[in-house]
């Protein structure tokens, strides 16, 4: 059965800033404990990012990684931003 992408924008964006730290999922859910298994539904598309899971991907990315908060809002990881593309 194949699963239809839910909406694929939000998990790319998550997808973008993992790959950019430099992990795999599984050394992300090593590292955080955010279950590699979910995070990839997530980047798929093939589950929507809700806005908890959003708001616990931005606090890892701008507490425990540092990056910029507009990088990496729960606003943006579930909306986008002005110019947002993150490898198509």
């Amino acid at each position: 059965m194949n699963k239809k992408n839910i909406c694929p924008e939000p998990g790319k964006r998550v997808r973008f800033l993992r790959e950019r730290l430099g992990f795999t999922r599984k050394q992300f859910e090593e590292v955080t404990g955010f279950k590699a298994n979910t995070l990839r539904h997530l980047e798929t598309g093939s589950q929507e990012l809700s806005p908890t899971a959003a708001r616990m991907l931005s606090n890892l990315f701008i507490y425990r990684f540092n990056i910029e908060p507009d990088e990496a809002s729960e606003d943006f990881l579930l909306n986008g931003g002005e110019g947002d593309n993150p490898r198509s």
